[in-house]
């Protein structure tokens, strides 16, 4: 069947629904969210590792020539949390993609909504499917909760320590509006963004793990820990783990730089505040944004009276890139019972 193209005047509808972590992963291939296209073939491969599926679909052009495309699909543990594993689809089936085309590499698409060999039509993506009037069933609804895991987070959760889980869509417009927003760059800096190749450069696409601050804009729980006195803030993408340091805190200039940097943690009433210094790590985003060793994050985690939500905000400070201070995009995380970190296990996909 020939590739149906959907156009749509829907593109600032869509844009003001996406939360901006979806933008950022997204940006991995790069995706035009003002269009959407159906290509349905048979499955020749499929890549179930994080940190994104990949399906490989045989089909037929409008000349009756085969091609190959390729469905850059949510990370593992995101889709299986949505109750989608890998039983859901095989090597064999025929199966019909409707999603955004990518804007960088030729036959490959963003799935939004997946029609299976049985003929059920699952969501992927409900921002894009309701901008666009797709229907289909919701595979998050058919997922349960652990009955012992949620008594047990219950029992043991204790102010900020307990797992919180990304809220996304929930994000303010200004928030979403950041991960297309052009920061104030020196000029050095805005030549290495513009130099930046991302099938060479990105590190990602070698599964090196995100540095700060990138490393804490992701769409995944994160969990604080007790540690002696200090905190430990693990990050599911990547298996991250950040000491804070409470109260026994090193001068920060004689601590090795390192991707995460040096945290210092003090509390502010019922805000956690942050310093962190001394970070190698050599880019601010996932966009090629440059990022010196000179940088400074000041964040602040406050956890609500009801301890159910934590809402973050951070102002990057690097002199060497940026002409002023700049703010991060707020983050906003609820506690759900039950939720648990996953392990990443991040793997190169042989192209």
């Amino acid at each position: 069947m020939p590739i149906r193209r959907i156009s749509g005047q829907l593109v600032s509808l869509i844009l003001a629904t996406l939360p901006v972590v979806a933008i950022a992963h997204h940006s991995l291939l790069g995706y035009d969210t003002n269009e959407l296209i159906e290509v349905e073939g048979d499955v020749t491969d499929i890549f179930w590792m994080n940190p994104h599926i990949r399906i490989t679909l045989s089909t037929a052009s409008e000349t009756g020539q085969e091609e190959i495309w390729t469905v850059e699909g949510l990370s593992v543990n995101t889709m299986e949390r949505l109750g989608v594993s890998p039983e859901t689809v095989h090597v064999g089936d025929f199966i019909a993609i409707v999603g955004h085309p990518s804007t960088r590499l030729e036959n490959t698409v963003d799935p939004v909504r997946v029609t299976l060999a049985s003929g059920d039509a699952l969501i992927l993506d409900p921002e894009s499917a309701s901008a666009f009037g797709l229907t289909g069933s919701d595979p998050a609804s058919s997922a349960t909760a652990n009955n012992e895991a949620v008594e047990a987070a219950i029992r043991d959760a204790n102010g900020i320590f307990r797992v919180w889980t990304n809220r996304g869509s929930h994000w303010s417009q200004d928030s979403r509006e950041w991960g297309i927003k052009v920061h104030p760059l020196r000029e050095e800096a805005r030549l290495a963004q513009e130099s930046w190749v991302q099938a060479r450069d990105d590190v990602a696409l070698s599964c090196t793990p995100a540095g700060m601050p990138e490393a804490i804009m992701m769409p995944f729980p994160i969990e604080f820990m007790e540690q002696d006195g200090d905190m430990l803030l693990r990050i599911e993408e990547w298996d991250n783990v950040r000491t804070i340091h409470m109260g026994g805190a090193a001068d920060p200039e004689s601590q090795p730089p390192s991707h995460l940097g040096y945290s210092v943690g003090r509390w502010d009433g019922n805000t956690l505040i942050v310093e962190t210094s001394r970070i190698n790590y050599p880019f601010f985003d996932d966009r090629g944004t440059p990022m010196s060793e000179a940088v400074e994050i000041v964040e602040r985690f406050t956890l609500s009276e009801d301890e159910t939500n934590l809402d973050w905000t951070a102002i990057v400070t690097d002199p060497l890139t940026f002409t002023e201070p700049v703010a991060m995009p707020e983050m906003h995380w609820e506690w759900i019972p039950g939720q648990e970190l996953k392990d990443y296990n991040c793997t190169v996909a042989d192209d």
